[in-house]
């Protein structure tokens, strides 16, 4: 486990987990790969900078997503779904291209699962890869992520 501290708050980053190149407020996701699939969620730093998560839109099971590519700074896919707080709303992206196999109900009727523990109960969905191989050299690893939120 990768620990930071910045602007007094300590984060955690798991360290077998990928991580999406983060911009500002868009990425700051994480990807586990398990047996083939890759389940997603929100970063450490992402739920705190987002503060009590209040709401989440998820797209449905069978739909297709497409992974995180920049153009410069601006996200060049499309959000697959909605992260509200009474801070603010931002969107989620996936960070793997592929198609929806489950995703978390529980984080659906329960948001605030994600402040209280994102990278297990808080996950929020599991995708079936499409390009796996290529898209996971696109992803940082912990150490990568850290050393980038310290430039934050």
């Amino acid at each position: 486990m990768v620990k930071i501290q910045k602007d007094n708050e300590l984060y955690d980053i798991p360290d077998d987990l990928l991580y999406v190149h983060s911009i500002g407020t868009i990425g700051h996701t994480w990807a586990r790969l398990e047996n083939g699939k890759v389940r997603i969620g929100i970063t450490d730093y992402g739920q705190k900078q987002l503060k009590e998560i209040v709401y989440v839109e998820l797209p449905n099971r069978g739909a297709t997503v497409e992974g995180l590519i920049y153009k410069g700074e601006i996200p060049k896919s499309k959000p697959i779904g909605a992260i509200e707080s009474q801070k603010t709303s931002i969107d989620f992206f996936s960070p793997i291209s592929g198609t929806i196999e489950e995703k978390n109900d529980e984080v659906e009727d329960n948001p605030t699962l994600i402040n209280q523990d994102p990278y297990d109960d808080g996950w929020i969905l599991i995708i079936n890869p499409t390009n796996l191989e290529m898209e996971k050299e696109l992803l940082w690893s912990a150490e990568k992520y850290a050393q980038e939120l310290e430039k934050l």
